[in-house]
């Protein structure tokens, strides 16, 4: 068996050594990058942590931002629960309001209704009083008008009694017909009497009439007025009750 041996030239052999060398430090310098690197000195230490200063800024806005974002929630939810509540108290307020206006109505109902039917009371007493005097009032006129007939005629004594007037009188008669025509106009003056005092009653009547139609009128103006008066408090007092707005839509930044 031959031995053999290359003898390698010294440029060939330094070139290589020199190639390994630069790739060893390529790959150690790599690694040393991929490598976090911790060193005791002050720049050392400053240059390493900027990295992670601005990462943890970057989140700190980032919270910042978040909690801005809640907490703005947080103060809409408390406006709006504001708003709800207030709005709730004011309709009761109208609740109560409203129950007190259909209490007054009906009250007020109830009370014309009474004072109705009292006015048709009077006025059917009024109208019935009035025909039993037109009634009493022909009776009497019917009355006296034919006993100033009768008053010149003499009536027989016995039933029937019959109305005759003789020829020629003599005194007893004259004296009965005097006292006859006496006494129709006595009566006469009894119903011109009666006659004053039914047309006294009819114009005391009237005007008492005339002021319960007044105070009637008066307590129907005054009850509109009221109720016009009341229902323009309760437009000025009604609160107007708007349409909710469309809630503010809140986009959280987020990182790409």
């Amino acid at each position: 068996m031959v031995k053999s041996s290359i003898v390698v030239p010294s440029q060939i052999a330094n070139s290589s050594a020199q190639k390994r060398s630069v790739d060893q430090e390529d790959n150690n310098n790599g690694n040393a990058l991929n490598e976090p690197t911790v060193e005791t000195g002050t720049s050392g230490s400053q240059e390493s942590k900027k990295p992670r200063l601005e990462m943890n800024a970057d989140s700190r806005g980032r919270g910042q931002r978040m909690f801005g974002v809640l907490l703005g929630t947080l103060n809409k939810f408390k406006d709006d629960s504001k708003q709800k509540s207030d709005a709730e108290r004011k309709r009761a307020e109208i609740d109560s309001k409203l129950h007190e206006k259909l209490a007054n109505e009906k009250k007020e109902l109830s009370e014309k209704l009474h004072a109705d039917k009292q006015r048709r009371d009077r006025e059917t007493t009024l109208l019935k009083k009035r025909e039993e005097r037109m009634i009493e009032e022909k009776r009497d006129a019917t009355c006296v008008k034919q006993k100033e007939y009768l008053a010149n005629y003499i009536k027989t004594k016995t039933e029937p009694r019959l109305c005759y007037r003789p020829k020629k009188l003599t005194k007893e008669l004259e004296k009965q017909i005097d006292e006859q025509m006496e006494s129709a106009r006595e009566e006469r003056k009894i119903y011109e009497f009666r006659e004053e005092e039914r047309m006294k009653e009819e114009e005391s009547e009237d005007e008492l009439a005339v002021e319960a139609e007044e105070k009637c009128q008066q307590d129907d103006d005054d009850q509109r007025n009221k109720t016009e008066g009341r229902e323009e408090e309760e437009k000025e007092l009604t609160p107007r009750l708007e349409s909710p707005t469309p809630e503010d839509v809140v986009v959280a930044d987020r990182d790409d």
